[in-house]
């Protein structure tokens, strides 16, 4: 206890020790996310798997004559989606593809459910981040999904997109894109900013409310 005390007598150790617990709560963290993909691998209920583009419920896409090598898919009408009911058995993480538009893409994003009959929801969307050559790489959050709806484009009014995936196939937990071991404990920039920001806003927090003890003990001696 006088080690404790001696220790937040010091000027900054309030702050210093909010950041300490900070940092160990997110390795922490990291190491249970890494654990559970490692076992989710290792039993088999996270695994790669190619699915073809015809294998996807087409709504507002017309087949332009797919094969194995290539599809291609022209959008119909201005809401173009392609859905896989059931993918729980997968442990989805990340979805891939290599896809060339004739014509302007607009909004890219896949939807996800999390419960059998849930409806899709702008809560529970990701947008892709362009790797570069027509590739696209979705990352899901770290939950149950139970089914996916990719909408690759969102043509003008009046207006069709035509869609070339080659291969012919959207990629679930692809290999190059599930995180390296040591990426399980790199923060992205908002989970930097989370980390600086908190710590600091529960320091200022109990060094107020030492303040108003410390007031309320001398009042009552």
């Amino acid at each position: 206890m006088k080690t404790l005390k001696r220790w937040f007598s010091r000027r900054g150790a309030l702050p210093l020790t909010c950041y300490l617990v900070a940092a160990a709560l997110w390795l922490v963290l990291g190491a249970m996310h890494w654990g559970s993909d490692a076992l989710a691998r290792s039993s088999g209920a996270m695994y790669e798997a190619e699915i073809p583009v015809t294998d996807w419920q087409l709504v507002g896409l017309a087949d332009g004559g797919s094969t194995a090598e290539t599809a291609l898919l022209t959008t119909t009408d201005g809401d173009p989606q392609m859905i896989l009911e059931d993918v729980s058995d997968i442990g989805v993480r990340t979805v891939s593809y290599t896809v060339e538009f004739d014509g302007d893409a607009r909004e890219m994003c896949l939807y996800y459910t999390t419960k059998v009959g849930e409806d899709y929801s702008q809560d529970r969307r990701v947008f892709p981040q362009s790797l570069g050559d027509g590739q696209y790489l979705y990352t899901l959050p770290r939950t149950s999904i139970v089914a996916l709806r990719l909408d690759p484009c969102s043509p003008d009014e009046n207006k069709t997109v035509g869609l070339t995936f080659a291969p012919g196939t959207i990629s679930l937990n692809a290999p190059e894109t599930l995180p390296a071991a040591w990426q399980y404990f790199v923060p992205s920039w908002y989970q930097a900013f989370c980390l600086v920001l908190y710590p600091a806003l529960a320091a200022a927090a109990l060094s107020w409310l030492r303040a108003v003890w410390c007031a309320l003990r001398r009042k009552t001696v």
